[in-house]
């Protein structure tokens, strides 16, 4: 018995390329997406022209499973085909029609998702975790977490009933969104509208640099500070740290950021997530500056002595206002801690004022 697929009644002529001619021609790797044109359709076999490459064929086993596909097809049809093997025993390429639709739409998904396209998805159910849409041809779950603010069901308390029924009223709506995820196995796929928000915020943070005023309000009150919008460009948030809300220590932000009212910032730092960290302070005079700017080189002051050092003493000059004294001025440390006591108060001159550094520095005043 002769296996040899060409040998029909008709026999196919099995083209070889010219390797010379054609030698910068990609490899066929088997699993690769192919068009190919039908040259001849038999009961058993479905020959196929691979144009440069050669000829090939879909036979046995997998001329069977596909056979509900083959018998719509003609004689001169391009069609996409799977290699199984570049070349067989008979030198011809062996392909299959199994997997194809999916594997194409596998390659459109992931083109989707290296252009990072924008698709417009419609709504068709909703649960109490997020939303099912369809886009074009393919389906995916748009989670809550993943949703814009303008979609995001902002129920007091988390009522899962109300959530249900504040989702439910997007359906039949239209949805702009990016793929997040995609699973080939299982074919899931994660939409995500926050991802589309993130990436404009992205382009308009780097309009921003350290050091720059902006404009904002309260958002959120946070454990740490607070949360601001920007005046100009809403979709940017930034965060003050509570440190940074006041000079004075303060307990809770909202002593000094009231509602519904707009802020001066300046912005102190940009971290690599992108996130705006702005400083209201920044914007106002030092109170212990005022005071530091109030002393003198020369001048004698009183102090108490506040906390040893490793190499001076902290002297209290007002509850708030410090002075240091470096132990060489008193001839090293052991001569120091035999000099002063804690909570003594002496007499000091004063040495150096360093503005920049809000420092006083100072000397012992000698009798």
């Amino acid at each position: 018995m002769n296996n040899n697929p060409s040998n029909t009644s008709s026999p196919i002529t099995r083209k070889k390329p010219s390797w010379i001619q054609y030698s910068n021609l990609p490899k066929i790797n088997p699993g690769s997406i192919m068009d190919a044109k039908i040259i001849k359709k038999t009961a058993k076999a479905l020959y196929l022209d691979f144009n440069h490459y050669g000829t090939g064929l879909i036979w046995g086993a997998e001329f069977i499973k596909s056979a509900d596909l083959i018998k719509n097809l003609k004689e001169g049809d391009v069609i996409k085909v799977r290699i199984l093997n570049s070349e067989n025993e008979f030198g011809m390429i062996e392909a299959t029609l199994q997997d194809v639709p999916q594997i194409e739409i596998n390659l459109d998904i992931k083109q989707l998702i290296d252009k990072d396209e924008v698709l417009t998805g419609k709504v068709i159910s909703a649960n109490r975790g997020g939303l099912l849409l369809k886009v074009g041809e393919l389906q995916g779950f748009l989670p809550t977490s993943q949703m814009s603010e303008a979609h995001f069901p902002k129920v007091e308390g988390g009522d899962k009933e109300k959530i249900l029924e504040h989702l439910e009223k997007l359906i039949n709506k239209e949805i702009q969104v990016k793929i997040l995820t995609f699973s080939p196995a299982d074919g899931k796929i994660i939409f995500s509208e926050r991802k589309i928000e993130e990436d404009k915020i992205k382009n308009l943070i780097h309009q921003y640099k350290v050091g720059d005023i902006i404009e904002g309000s309260l958002y959120k009150i946070t454990s740490g500070g607070a949360i601001i919008v920007l005046k100009e460009q809403p979709l940017i948030k930034a965060f003050l740290p509570l440190t940074e809300a006041s000079w004075s220590p303060i307990e809770k932000i909202d002593e000094i950021i009231k509602p519904n009212e707009i802020y001066r910032f300046q912005i102190t730092s940009i971290n690599k997530n992108n996130e705006i960290i702005v400083s209201l302070k920044n914007l106002q005079e030092d109170p212990l500056l005022q005071k530091i700017k109030q002393y003198q080189i020369n001048q004698i002051i009183k102090g108490k002595v506040y906390k040893f050092l490793p190499f001076g003493v902290l002297i209290q000059i007002e509850p708030d206002v410090f002075g240091f004294v470096h132990s060489s001025e008193f001839g090293g440390i052991e001569n120091m801690q035999q000099q002063l006591a804690l909570n003594d108060e002496k007499e000091f001159i004063v040495s150096n004022i360093n503005i920049a550094e809000k420092r006083i520095n100072l000397r012992p005043k000698n009798d």
